[in-house]
């Protein structure tokens, strides 16, 4: 399979179309567990990770909102679809309103189900690198920070020490090799930092102020 592989919990009374929803995720490679009333999705949300829940939002026991809020509180990052027979501008706005990534009204095709599984797929991704970018955001925060004092006492006309490597033939100037990686690091974050800002996933402050600091 190319792309991104997923967990995803499927909550589905109708027993043939879970089946059927699971079987197609599977050959699609994903990771899939089924269970066919919401208090069994809640059950399995309890016990493992899912990037991905698809719920029927009529369920016994614990209806689709109900499976919702379980996958949220579990953990926000987690995406849900919902889908229903019986849609309506309000269950659409509800489940909206709790969190749904998407909503699908029955009957549907495979291919929009396979559509909805690859953009949810698009998106945690560009989550997880909005995510390693705000960390490197944090880490070179902190060297600013570190360095501050060092710059003040350097302008106060006070000279740091010298390390006495800086000295040694040995040590006359960085290796090209290393250099040329950290160039290609550099241009690789800032192309996925471009792709993130044009996602909408992070604002323009954020964007240029990533930006300035990712290479420094």
């Amino acid at each position: 399979m190319n792309g991104t592989v997923l967990s995803i919990l499927i909550a589905e009374d109708d027993l043939n179309l879970g089946e059927a929803l699971a079987g197609f995720l599977r050959d699609k490679g994903h990771h899939v567990d089924l269970a066919i009333n919401g208090r069994e999705a809640q059950d399995l949300l309890l016990k493992g990770d899912y990037s991905l829940v698809i719920t029927d939002l009529v369920l016994p026991e614990a209806d689709g909102m109900a499976v919702l809020r379980a996958a949220k509180q579990k953990d926000k990052a987690t995406l849900v679809v919902v889908m229903t027979g019986y849609a309506s501008l309000d269950s659409a706005m509800q489940a909206i309103r709790e969190g749904a990534y998407d909503y699908l009204r029955k009957p549907f095709k495979l291919q929009e189900i396979d559509i909805a599984v690859a953009n949810a797929a698009r998106l945690l991704v560009l989550h997880r690198q909005n995510q390693e970018l705000l960390q490197k955001l944090d880490v070179l925060t902190a060297k600013l920070t570190d360095l501050a004092p060092a710059k003040q006492n350097e302008v106060g006309g006070e000279q740091p020490m010298t390390d006495a490597r800086s000295f040694s033939p040995s040590f006359p100037f960085p290796r090209l090799n290393a250099v040329s990686n950290r160039r290609d690091q550099c241009q690789a974050d800032l192309l996925r930092l471009r792709h993130l800002y044009q996602e909408s996933l992070i604002t323009e402050g954020e964007y240029q102020t990533l930006k300035q600091r990712l290479c420094i």
